[in-house]
């Protein structure tokens, strides 16, 4: 009866033991999964750190200055904001943006907003966006609206007599940033794309393009 007891407590004891072994296989997994991952992290922040030391860098990147300066505000010329705007951009990532914007032209206002993905790069960088705009006059017709070519080829008959009109685009662009990443103007970009404008109502097509420059804080 006793050897039957202890044969019993020797099988639990080895049991035991080998979910005790598991368990402590399992954490040092986990363990050593978690230590690679941070050293990984640990490793490329100190490559980025030692890189734009040694080029005189603020930031090592683009997106590195976009994750630490959060918004933008500038101007731009031509586009979706039409002959002159002002807009603001958010970085809620490194990549991605938020755009919002306010322009006018002859005979005419606009506002924006619009979507914008950046990649990385030094000092050059290319990005895309995707939004809408709208070019509206609710004053009555002064004929300025004429100067611009945008408005004369989408704006109805009616429209164009009375002068009163709300137009909206559907846009697209590609285009290129240079991004200051060091010294006192680290901050400062500008920018030139291509840009397409679909016309809601009319089914449109229109290129433009348009420059400008941004200030990241």
């Amino acid at each position: 009866m006793f050897s039957r007891f202890t044969g019993v407590a020797a099988i639990i004891l080895l049991a035991s033991s080998t979910s005790l072994a598991e368990i402590s296989t399992s954490n040092l997994s986990a363990d050593s999964s978690s230590i690679s991952t941070k050293a990984i992290s640990i490793e490329q922040d100190y490559s980025e750190s030692m890189r734009a030391e040694r080029l005189g860098m603020t930031y090592s990147s683009t997106l590195n200055m976009r994750q630490s300066r959060k918004v933008g505000v500038g101007m731009s010329v031509g586009g979706q904001l039409g002959l002159v705007g002002i807009a603001t951009e958010f970085n809620f990532e490194d990549e991605n943006s938020v755009v919002a914007g306010f322009g006018t032209g002859p005979g005419y206002n606009s506002i924006q907003f619009a979507w914008k993905h950046a990649f990385d790069g030094d000092y050059i960088a290319p990005y895309y966006t995707a939004g809408y705009s709208r070019w509206y006059n609710s004053m009555g017709n002064s004929g300025s609206w004429k100067e611009s070519g945008i408005l004369d080829r989408v704006l109805t008959d009616e429209e164009k007599k009375t002068g009163r009109f709300g137009t909206d685009f559907l846009n697209a662009s590609l285009g290129l940033q240079y991004n200051q990443l060091s010294g006192d103007f680290a901050g400062v970009s500008c920018f030139a794309e291509v840009v397409a404008m679909y016309e809601v109502k009319r089914a449109q097509l229109i290129p433009s393009g348009t420059v400008g420059a941004l200030y990241y804080f």
